[in-house]
């Protein structure tokens, strides 16, 4: 029945994006170092979100399949925007609760995102006027002159 496999994907996206999150906190938590190695988490989290994407892809395929009527609901507990009354039975009150988990998940992983991008700008802009210092104290004919 496509209500269990939505509900597998689902499942599966939580996973996924909770995976995410830890390694946005790791990525954040490293923006914070003097000397910043990255290792392999962006290419991890690259790995998580195509997983991600093909799970949503397979929702698609699956609501698509629906009744018009029952295609709307669904688009609406996906989005977690539904409320228990809108759920015809336990199964689409676990796609609410699992799509509202996700939704959850997901804002901190983004805050947490804007933090770690916010830091790595930061420290790129200090380096930038270390290397500005540095041409304007040696002249032109410093290994810095090429970089703007």
């Amino acid at each position: 029945m496509s209500t269990e496999n939505i509900i597998t994907c689902l499942d599966q996206k939580v996973i996924l994006l909770t995976q995410i999150w830890d390694l946005t906190k790791q990525i954040e938590l490293r923006c914070t170092q003097d000397d910043i190695q990255l290792d392999d988490f962006l290419e991890r989290r690259g790995v998580f979100i195509e997983r991600i994407n093909k799970c949503n892809d397979l929702i698609g395929r699956l609501t698509a399949e629906l009744p018009p009527e029952q295609w709307e609901r669904m688009t609406k507990l996906l989005n977690g925007k539904g409320t228990e009354a809108d759920c015809g039975n336990e199964e689409e009150r676990h796609i609410l609760k699992l799509s509202r988990e996700y939704r959850f998940i997901l804002q901190k992983a983004a805050a947490l995102d804007q933090s770690a991008r916010d830091k790595l700008r930061k420290q790129c802009d200090e380096l930038r006027e270390k290397i500005n210092q540095g041409r304007r104290t040696e002249g032109h004919d410093g290994i810095f002159q090429n970089i703007k």
